[in-house]
């Protein structure tokens, strides 16, 4: 849902002061979107960290370099054809979603990423979203951050034993 927060600041950013602009926000803002989720979950969950003898541990990290690659390849078209900034971020950004079933076990993830993929690769491919990429992935994000919350609180599952179903 953090990430969800920033991608509806940029969408809002791109259509007040442009993309350039709206990229800033979603790539810097983007910066704080794990320590402000691992502050959240810590406080308004109570949730503990992750065992660090976890051997997935670092896998979501390392997912994370590969994705800021997307995002640095994505700004190179800033100059030149703005309009595809926003569609590859989101490819960037999607893929790097589906490493996160195999850290926290949840299916959900393949499905978000599949998700913000396809919304980058249909304003490709497909038709243009008329700079409704940003926005369309914050709702998708919001509503899987909503869905993902809302089964680890179901008791059982464990908001505060950080696990969720396969």
């Amino acid at each position: 849902m953090v990430s969800a927060l920033i991608w509806f600041v940029a969408a809002f950013v791109q259509h007040s002061q442009g993309t350039g602009a709206a990229f800033a926000v979603l790539f810097f803002g983007g910066m704080f979107i794990f320590p402000a989720s691992k502050l959240i979950a810590r406080l308004a969950f109570r949730r503990e960290n992750e065992s660090p003898n976890n051997p997935l541990g670092m896998t979501a990290l390392e997912s994370t370099i590969a994705m800021i690659g997307g995002l640095l390849a994505a700004w190179l078209f800033l100059p030149s054809q703005p309009g595809l900034v926003f569609p590859l971020a989101a490819i960037a950004v999607g893929t790097h979603y589906a490493v996160f079933k195999t850290v926290y076990g949840d299916r959900l993830f393949w499905a978000l990423g599949g998700i913000v993929t396809a919304i980058g690769l249909f304003d490709i491919f497909a038709a243009p979203l008329q700079g409704a990429v940003a926005l369309l992935v914050a709702i998708a994000e919001l509503a899987f951050g909503i869905l993902l919350t809302a089964r680890a609180l179901r008791p059982g599952i464990g908001a505060h034993t950080g696990r969720s179903r396969a």
